[in-house]
């Protein structure tokens, strides 16, 4: 959604265990960027989008706000499609 930004909560450090390419398996510990890096891409594998993220009433206001945009795109392109 552009334009739309929302906190998220992120632990400041991880480990990780996982399996290499070889099966093998390994541990990896950080607590800079990749860390969040890592738990955004694991919110995706999980199915959780920014959206999930944001309170009921920011929710409410967006949705609000995009059909308000929509509303007024259709009726622009509705007016323009008239000339």
């Amino acid at each position: 959604l552009p334009g739309i930004r929302t906190p998220v909560m992120r632990l400041e450090s991880i480990t990780l265990s996982a399996k290499d390419r070889l099966g093998e398996d390994f541990t990896l510990v950080d607590d800079g960027l990749l860390a969040v890096c890592i738990q955004h891409e694991i919110d995706h594998l999980d199915g959780k989008v920014m959206v999930d993220y944001l309170s009921r009433l920011k929710h409410d206001r967006i949705r609000k706000r995009l059909l308000k945009e929509q509303h007024e795109q259709t009726v622009r392109h509705a007016g323009a499609s008239t000339m």
